[in-house]
């Protein structure tokens, strides 16, 4: 099983085809084919079911999706620490985060890192959900992940606490903001409130006290993007608690801030997988750790 082989197997199972991976790979489409198919008479399965318009993953090649990830994460683990024993810092470094966290703290981090060690790629994934992070650490798709910070860890990753951001309320331009600049939970209650799904941080704390409170939380709107919130209470859908630099971009559009009374912080974490990380993931933990939690 070689390492081309696998990367095929991968493009093909990201882009959806045959034809759209090795357009990205920028290889014959002959080639890519052939290479899969020695490496399905090598594992002695086929990976995918073919037809003239799709291309669906077998059983077997949809159990070797996470190995061939992390098999080629190793590889490039091991690539990096030969370059970096040569004097090089070259190669490519995959982090994924929720969208929020890509504005701060995490592009100022890039970008330093980025003029440190020109040389290397990186490349951010955004999913929507804790969950889709830690999973892309799981499996190899990213080696650093980021996200809220959870009181359940997961067992096969560690994760360590980098920063945190002010969750602060976000009313609409032309609202008045309390005398004080803070505004209650309580207070916050009696207005109409644009926030995230079930099971998103902000929403379970709202849910939670409404409930201690005994009363209904008045959700106007629910948004899967934490960046649409923030257009929304902009045109007047409502109000949103937001991280405090998602805010500030609001607040140049007009809207109108307010601290929350207590103020509440949202703790960030970083996720890995145990073991060594490449040198490229060194030098950027290294980084977030001298900006400081």
């Amino acid at each position: 099983m070689e390492r081309r082989q696998l990367e095929y197997f991968l493009a093909v199972v990201d882009h959806g085809g045959f034809t759209a991976a090795a357009t990205a790979l920028h290889v014959a489409q002959p080639s890519l084919s052939h290479s899969i198919k020695v490496l399905e008479r090598e594992l002695g399965a086929e990976l995918f079911h073919r037809s003239p318009r799709r291309v669906r993953l077998t059983s077997a090649g949809a159990a070797l999706i996470d190995s061939a990830r992390r098999a080629l994460r190793e590889m490039e683990v091991g690539r990096a620490a030969v370059r970096e024993v040569a004097g090089l810092m070259a190669g490519r470094l995959d982090l994924v985060t929720l969208p929020t966290l890509a504005l701060d703290p995490l592009a100022a981090v890039i970008g330093r890192f980025r003029a440190r060690h020109p040389q290397v790629r990186v490349r951010l994934y955004q999913p929507e959900s804790e969950e889709d992070v830690r999973a892309a650490v799981r499996t190899g798709q990213a080696e650093l992940g980021f996200s809220d910070a959870t009181s359940h860890p997961a067992d096969d990753l560690e994760s360590v606490p980098v920063g945190e951001q002010e969750l602060v309320i976000t009313m609409p331009p032309g609202s008045v903001p309390p005398p004080d600049g803070r505004m209650t939970v309580d207070e916050l209650l009696t207005r109409d409130v644009v926030t995230g799904f079930e099971g998103t941080l902000v929403r379970d704390l709202l849910r939670a006290e409404a409930e201690r409170q005994g009363v209904e939380l008045n959700v106007v709107v629910e948004v899967g993007h934490r960046e649409s919130a923030l257009h929304l209470v902009v045109a007047g859908a409502g109000c949103a608690v937001l991280p405090r630099p998602l805010a500030r971009l609001a607040e140049l559009e007009g809207a109108v801030l307010c601290s929350m009374d207590p103020v509440l912080n949202r703790r960030i974490d970083l996720f890995r997988r145990p073991g060594k990380l490449s040198p490229a993931a060194h030098a950027f933990q290294d980084m977030l750790r001298q900006q400081g939690p």
